[in-house]
């Protein structure tokens, strides 16, 4: 949908048919219904501190008269000239400005105020979901923290990463790309799904679907779908290969999701997801491939479905779990 046709139509200068169009791209999705109902309320307040700042620029310009008025009756010695009104005007405006982009910032809310100033997300000990400006959805995994701007003069849609791991469901737009940052890394789409994983030993990224750009020191990488590329951010290694299973995405659907899985990537997941230590302790359990569905619930539950799915024992021993 075309910005200028929304606000067309929040103008009520639509004809039926432009009318038509839009109420039914609204009700289309909620993901456009979000948008529209941002894109209402930024509309409104701006109008609304625009005619404000108009007041209040001529209420401050009449004041500042008036005691200048007072202070050349009081004064009659003083120089002509000493009074600059059109400095001081000037002055008084950049105030205002400066005084206006403040309030918008911190007046507007959720991701709304991202048409002006970065927004930080974080999460705590739960994934969390965001919807952003343009439809586009962000699921942070637990303790993840990133910042996003979509200024509205702009022309990129804009992610810092400070660390943690975050999937990404991107709303095409070819005139307002979407970049992501972190560290060195700068990745690029135009609309998409992908994975990214930062710590501070490496960078990870994961293409779900569409391709992805990714940037680092002097290298340039293209991904295409179930491709993925590490960075060793120590090294500055690159490392680009085929992803061959969807546990990454456990943290988004709720599930882990494993289709002839090799038993230790699994391990690893459960581990990164519970923050347990499992350990496998035999040959045989290193080499078994599993098929199944677990709920990102509990763990417990978890370790016996893969116990009677591949026939291994479990043993909780005092700070690891070990099964072989």
């Amino acid at each position: 949908m075309d910005d200028q046709l929304l606000i067309k139509y929040l103008l009520g200068e639509t004809d039926l048919r432009e009318t038509d169009q839009v109420k039914q791209w609204i009700a289309a999705d909620l993901r456009n219904r979000t948008y529209f109902e941002q894109m209402s309320w930024v509309w409104e307040k701006s109008a609304h501190l625009l005619e404000k700042q108009e007041v209040d620029n001529n209420v401050a310009w009449n004041q500042f008269k008036d005691r200048r008025d007072r202070m050349e009756t009081k004064n009659h010695f003083a120089p002509k000239g000493i009074l600059f009104p059109v400095w001081l005007r000037v002055a008084a405006m950049i105030t205002l400005v400066i005084l206006g982009g403040w309030l918008v910032g911190s007046y507007l809310p959720g991701p709304v105020s991202a048409l002006y100033t970065s927004v930080v997300f974080e999460s705590q000990e739960a994934p969390r979901k965001e919807v952003l400006l343009d439809g586009s959805v962000l699921t942070l995994n637990k303790n993840s923290s990133l910042r996003y701007s979509q200024k509205l003069m702009g022309d990129r849609r804009v992610v810092n990463l400070a660390g943690g791991e975050v999937y990404f469901e991107v709303v095409k737009n070819k005139t307002k790309p979407f970049v992501v940052t972190a560290e060195e890394m700068t990745l690029t789409v135009l609309g998409t799904s992908f994975h990214v994983n930062q710590s501070p030993e490496r960078i990870e990224v994961i293409v779900d679907a569409g391709e992805v750009k990714v940037a680092y020191q002097d290298q340039v990488i293209f991904l295409q779908k179930d491709e993925k590329v590490t960075i060793a951010t120590a090294s500055g290694g690159v490392e680009k290969e085929v992803n061959r299973d969807k546990l990454f995405r456990y943290y988004v659907e709720g599930k882990f999701v494993a289709e002839s899985t090799a038993l230790p990537e699994l391990v690893e997941a459960l581990n990164k997801a519970y923050g347990s230590k499992i350990e496998i302790g035999s040959e045989r359990a290193q080499n078994r491939l599993i098929t199944t569905t677990l709920e990102y619930g509990s763990l417990e539950k978890n370790l016996e479905v893969i116990k009677e799915t591949l026939g291994l024992s479990i043993s909780h021993e005092e700070n690891r779990i070990v099964v072989e």
